[in-house]
């Protein structure tokens, strides 16, 4: 059949290469050679490993310091690497290498905007397969991910010219042609948005192709839930999760049976929490058990997590520790599906936050509002179109956008 290289470059933890794996396997089920260039091979290789598959390193850089937190996809861009064009070239000739020796026919790029540079420059068909953030509208300047913000049109264009500089340069060394705007970079042959409008990153993207979310990879462990008072409540929380032991502590005090999923919890604030109706695990929870059973879910805002917790009804508190994270924290938000905390400001009572998602029919009430939309949503079908979908583009002409 054919090679296909899943690119992941930016991100962490499992949540990228977790969403691809039901796709990876219909794809690999189905005859093809599926390779995977990861950002995180010592945190995602025992479970890569465990699935039967095999991983490179994907070429990265360190990320350097700018000003204030990034304010377009651009910026982003400069952060790793896109501010220098010799940095550039050497992550771009790294991707090609890679595309070069698994001889991969498609590239299936998510958050990875430099392998998609390296795809253009060998004529690779490129499929974004995207959870919205990772695919900005085409807009020249790149939009303002803080629209909340005020800030100069200036400002927002020279982060775009300066990003598009070095792009620019590196399609010179490899001979290609140059691109008019840094939104040129995400006209791949197809955009996967992986997601639900009412989700998206970008509510102002405009017409586009949603496929809705994929199922979870089905790699946790069910749960005893302990004794304690109803409803149950899930948390899924990280050392790194803005405000976490305020919520550990506002659990504590209210007393509901609460399956707590902490990895690497440090021993002393498990000590510290201890309760009969707190049930701490350190492996990943069985989703389709806890979207079924909790009645409410806290998390730090993770795509599939959330999307899981919508689609089963259940309204969520969200805590996100970065920009991705909130901008899907406000648009549950806006929907009326769940509260966030700002991590940029103290939590204040979470116990009273959590206390009002419990008591408050409302939020439930939205989020049922969501999962009765979709209740026709089958998961595994996106799957299906996703693979004959790759089948067309792999019979189809390939992309000329390079010319070495």
């Amino acid at each position: 059949m054919a090679s296909i290289l899943y690119a992941w470059e930016f991100g962490a933890n499992l949540g990228h290469v977790g969403a691809f794996m039901p796709l990876a396997r219909a794809l690999r089920d189905a005859g093809h050679d599926v390779h995977w260039m990861v950002t995180q091979p010592a945190v995602v290789g025992d479970f890569l490993a465990g699935e039967g598959f095999a991983w490179l390193a994907a070429p990265t850089v360190p990320e350097a310091a700018r000003p204030g937190p990034p304010l377009t996809y651009a910026d982003i861009l400069l952060r790793f690497g896109y501010s220098d064009p010799r940095a550039l070239f050497g992550l771009v000739g790294g991707w090609r290498e890679a595309m070069r020796l698994t001889g991969a026919q498609l590239v299936l790029a998510d958050h990875a905007p430099t392998a998609l540079l390296a795809a253009r420059t060998l004529g690779i068909p490129v499929m974004l397969f995207s959870n919205g953030f990772t695919a900005p509208p085409r807009h020249s300047p790149l939009p303002n991910m803080r629209p909340w913000a005020s800030v100069p049109e200036q400002t927002i264009s020279q982060l775009d010219v300066t990003a598009l500089s070095a792009v620019n340069a590196v399609l010179a060394r490899f001979e290609c042609a140059r691109m008019q705007h840094l939104a040129d970079l995400f006209d791949v042959a197809e955009e996967a948005l992986v997601t639900f409008p009412e989700l998206d990153h970008y509510p102002s993207r405009g017409p586009a192709r949603y496929w809705g979310s994929l199922p979870s990879a089905g790699t946790g462990r069910s749960a005893t839930w302990p004794a304690g008072r109803t409803p149950r409540l899930f948390a899924y929380l990280r050392p790194e999760s803005p405000h976490h032991e305020a919520v550990l502590a506002a659990l504590l005090a209210l007393g509901h049976a609460a399956v707590v999923y902490f990895p690497n919890m440090p021993p002393a604030l498990a000590a510290r929490y201890a309760a009969p109706h707190l049930a701490f695990i350190d492996h990943p929870a069985d989703m389709e058990q806890m979207t079924r059973e909790a009645d409410i879910a806290i998390t730090y805002a993770s795509l599939a997590t959330t999307t899981a917790f919508l689609l089963a009804g259940k309204p969520l508190l969200l805590l996100p520790g970065h920009l991705e994270q909130f901008l899907v924290a406000r648009r549950v938000e806006e929907m009326g599906a769940g509260r966030m905390v700002n991590p940029e400001q103290p939590p204040g009572d979470l116990r009273a936050v959590l206390a009002d998602l419990i008591d408050n029919p409302s939020w439930r009430e939205n989020a049922r509002a969501f999962a009765a939309k979709y209740a026709a949503f089958d998961q595994q079908a996106v799957i299906g179109n996703l693979v004959r979908r790759i089948a067309e583009m792999l019979d189809g002409p390939a992309q000329k956008e390079g010319t070495s």
